[in-house]
């Protein structure tokens, strides 16, 4: 067990190290969030991380860029899960606005990944009702929903 939890810790690590290297693609909220500082997270341990790059198209003849799907940031802690999602008001200089949703693993009924030839979903039930959803490329992202899903099944399993 506890080779498993360093192997898991190292892995949190890499993917977080990764989402930091990523410059103007990843947000500075969804950066901040994983810093160990934040009030996000509770000073929690980060058992798992997906993010989910931010989708733009060419603003035409002046060749910028637009976003038209806001990356989103998805977290396993000891407690919970949260769901981060950029917005696109401006806060601040460096600032944008976000969305951030917790979940936790003794108010989840069950969680479903739904994945399909292009585009997969990721639910969780709370109460009866979707809670959370988040839409993804398959093509980008299965492997890492499929890992997310072994992760939290343990955690919701140790919560209830």
């Amino acid at each position: 067990m506890e080779d498993y939890m360093k192997n898991l810790k190292e892995r949190v690590d890499k993917k977080i190290i990764d989402i930091f290297s990523a410059g103007y693609e990843a947000h500075y909220m969804l950066k901040r969030v994983l810093k160990d500082d934040t009030l996000f997270v509770e000073n929690q341990d980060i058992i798992d991380v997906i993010f989910i790059e931010r989708e733009e198209i060419s603003g035409g003849s002046d060749s910028s860029l637009k976003p038209y799907e806001p990356a989103k940031l998805i977290i396993a802690t000891t407690y919970g899960i949260l769901f981060l999602e950029e917005g696109f008001t401006e806060l601040n200089d460096n600032l944008l606005g976000y969305r951030l949703k917790k979940t936790y693993y003794n108010k989840i009924d069950s969680v479903e990944l739904d994945i399909c030839l292009l585009n997969g979903s990721f639910r969780i039930y709370s109460g009866g009702n979707v809670s959370s959803e988040i839409e993804f490329s398959t093509s980008k992202y299965f492997k890492e929903f499929e890992e997310f899903m072994s992760i939290i099944h343990e955690n919701i399993m140790q919560n209830k």
